[in-house]
Order: structure tokens, then C-alpha cells, then sequence
């Protein structure tokens, strides 16, 4: 029985969790799509100071299950390289980077007390959030019909207030509530109901580079969610992409490769300059293509070295992959199917855009930190099973 004091916490971190996932679809945003005060001192609120608590509590018992695991100790050093980078960075708020590591850590740590590998835990609060989340793209869906965009592209606001991150944000919600199992039927149907405006807001987004990321995840999917359904729906869609790329319409064409290899080359020649310490966490930088300025360079990889140079690279690939083996040992579990679905479809779509890893709450932290703290319970999880065997 938990004290009164901390269940009270516990709670107040769940609510936090999921109002972190929501608020980023419906809260105010600053420059740069940068989250708004208002959500920022929510999340304070409800998220930071909860999660602090919890992980202190009991002797500090989520710190010290998490600080054995490989995983956890590449994403430490990690965060210590872009720390120590602020030392020779140009940034203008060097302070403001800290906050924002120690927001990223803080999350981490705080999914972990609070899910602690708990399949049931877990589902509900993917399920509340990500069906919150559907009402909304429902909603922006409606809006966009009787008030379209200049553009003809879909957005959100906040956070998603631009076609790609909406679109990338919209798209792992889909995925996650794909793989949740939900014995209640009417859940099940409401599941289906929220995915059904998830993906009709993602194709309103004309973002290509979530579609392929989608289309590519639904076709591997049968690799770690068995059944003749989703066997057949890989089929259908590699047959309907197929055509699509045989006969390409102008939807996929007009807008050609939106600048991303000259952004690409422009991010070689920075890295070329700084290769091995990087430009330092938060840098600013402005990458010149066509006569346009651009703040970042579409890509994270190039992005992570632009700022954190090779060392910065190799942590963040090194993680990269632990999180898919790590997804894949535990494929049959609820967890594990979540992790490759999303391990998957970010490996696609932070290719094209949102390579802001080490940031404020922002839509890429679903890509990159969820699948992690998911990853950082199983494997939790397996050292306390072996512990008690041995036993």
C-alpha cells in the first residue's frame, strides 16, 4: 500500500504523462513551434515535480533499477556530451539548454516510476491519451473542411502547427493504438473509430514522408503482431504502394524533394567544419538552399552531429539500436509490439523532418524518448525476473 503522499504523486504524474501527448496538440506554441509558457508550466506542474517525487521516493528506487542498464547509462552519456558541449556553443541561452535536457532525463525517469513496465498501466494511458488526441484530429479534420488551408495542407496547433510535424505526431498515435489488445469491445470499436481520424488527418497532411514511414511499419508488422488480418493488410498496402510509385499522381510528384538533398549537403559542409565536437547543444545555424534560410537541417542524424559532432553520432545510433533489439527480444509482449512500431516508423520519418532530439516537448519525443522509457521497463523488468530465479 502506497503513502498517501506518493499515491497522490503517482497519480498526478499518469495525468501529467498524458497531458504532456495532448497538450502538445492543443496548447499555445512559441517560435519555432517551440512549446508555449502555458503548457510549459503545466507541465511543471503536473509532470516534472510528480516525476521528481516518485523517482525519489523509496530510496530512489526507479534510479536505481534504471542505472544498471546499458541503455540507460549511452543515454546518460549522451545527455553529459551535449552538456559539456554548451561550453563551447554560441548559444544565446546556454541555461535554457540545461532545462531542456533536464527535461528529456526527467521524462525518462518519470515514465519508469510511473509505468514501471506495467502492461495494464501502460495501455490505459496510451489509450486515454491517444483516444484524446483522435477527438482532436477529428475535430481539425471538420475544420479543415469548411475552412482549408491556403495551401491545402492540414494542421493542428501548438506544437503541430505545420503540415509534417502534425502529420508525424498524428501517424504514432495511430501506431500505438494499433497495438494495443483491449478485450472490451466498445474500447475496441472506439480504438478503431480514433485510428480512422488519425489517418484521414495524416493523409490531409500530404506529408509523403509519413506515408511511406506508415505504409513501411503496416507491411513489417506481421513480423511481430502474428494473424491473418494483418498479413493481409501488409499485402493489400504493398500492392496499393506499388501502383502508386508504377503510376506516381501529381499529389507525389508536385512538391518534388522539398529541398531535402541540398539541405542534406548544406548539413555536410557544417559537419565538415566542426567534425568531431560539433557546433555545441542549441547551436543556431542557418542553412542557405534556393535563396531561403533554414534553422535546421530536416535530418536527425545530420542535425545530432551538425550540434554534437561524431561522438554525438555514435551515442545516438548506439541507442538507436538497443531500442530495436530490444523491441524485437520482447516482440510478444504489449510493450515490445508498441517499441517496433514505432522504432520502425521513426526510422522513416525523422529522416525528413523534426531532428530536434535533445529539446523542449515536442512531437519527436514520441518517436525517440517513448519507445525508450518502454524499452528501459522491459528490460527493468527481466533483471528483477532473473534476480528473483536466482533466488
Amino acid at each position: 500500500m502506497l503513502p498517501k503522499s506518493l499515491s497522490i504523486g503517482h497519480s498526478l504524474l499518469g495525468v501529467g504523462l498524458a497531458w504532456l501527448i495532448l497538450g502538445m496538440v492543443i496548447m499555445p506554441a512559441g517560435v519555432s513551434f517551440n512549446p508555449g509558457r502555458a503548457y510549459q508550466t503545466s507541465l511543471v506542474v503536473l509532470l516534472y515535480l510528480p516525476a521528481l517525487f516518485v523517482s525519489f521516493s523509496f530510496g530512489a528506487r526507479a534510479w536505481r533499477e534504471l542505472w544498471p542498464q546499458p541503455l540507460f547509462r549511452v543515454f546518460l552519456v549522451l545527455l553529459a556530451w551535449a552538456l559539456l558541449s554548451l561550453a563551447w556553443t554560441q548559444g544565446a541561452h546556454p541555461s535554457s539548454e540545461v532545462g531542456r535536457l533536464a527535461s528529456v532525463l526527467i521524462f525518462v525517469v518519470g515514465w519508469h516510476a510511473y509505468a514501471e513496465d506495467d502492461a495494464r498501466r501502460i495501455s490505459q494511458l496510451l489509450l486515454g491519451a491517444g483516444l484524446a488526441v483522435a477527438a482532436c484530429a477529428a475535430y481539425y479534420c471538420i475544420s479543415f473542411i469548411f475552412v482549408p488551408m491556403d495551401d491545402g495542407r492540414i494542421i493542428g496547433q501548438g506544437t503541430i502547427a505545420t503540415a509534417n510535424y502534425a502529420a508525424a505526431l498524428m501517424g504514432v498515435v495511430a501506431l500505438w493504438l494499433s497495438q494495443l489488445e483491449l478485450a472490451d469491445r466498445r474500447w475496441s470499436v472506439a480504438r478503431y473509430v480514433g485510428i480512422a481520424a488519425l489517418l484521414l488527418f495524416v493523409g490531409l497532411t500530404h506529408t509523403r514522408g509519413v506515408w511511406l514511414a506508415l505504409a513501411v511499419t503496416i507491411v513489417a508488422m506481421p513480423l511481430w503482431q502474428p494473424g491473418r488480418a494483418h498479413r493481409w493488410l501488409a499485402v493489400v498496402l504493398a500492392l496499393l504502394a506499388a501502383a502508386m510509385l508504377l503510376r506516381p499522381t501529381a499529389l507525389l510528384t508536385e512538391r518534388g524533394t522539398s529541398l531535402r538533398p541540398e539541405l542534406f549537403t548544406q548539413a555536410l559542409h557544417l559537419i565538415a567544419q566542426h567534425p568531431f565536437r560539433g557546433l555545441g547543444q542549441g547551436a543556431p545555424i542557418t542553412l542557405m538552399v534556393n535563396g531561403a534560410a533554414y534553422t535546421h537541417t530536416h535530418n536527425l542524424l545530420t542535425q545530432v552531429t551538425v550540434e554534437l559532432g561524431l561522438p554525438g553520432l555514435l551515442l545516438t545510433v548506439a541507442l538507436w539500436l538497443m531500442i530495436a533489439w530490444q523491441g524485437w527480444r520482447h516482440r510478444r509482449s504489449l510493450q515490445g509490439r508498441v517499441v517496433l512500431a514505432i522504432w520502425v516508423y521513426a526510422s522513416i520519418v525523422l529522416q525528413f523532418d523534426m531532428p530536434q532530439m535533445l529539446d523542449s516537448p515536442r512531437p519527436a519525443w514520441l518517436l525517440i524518448w517513448l519507445p525508450m522509457a518502454l524499452v528501459l521497463g522491459m528490460t527493468c523488468s527481466d533483471r528483477l525476473k532473473s534476480a528473483n530465479s536466482l533466488h
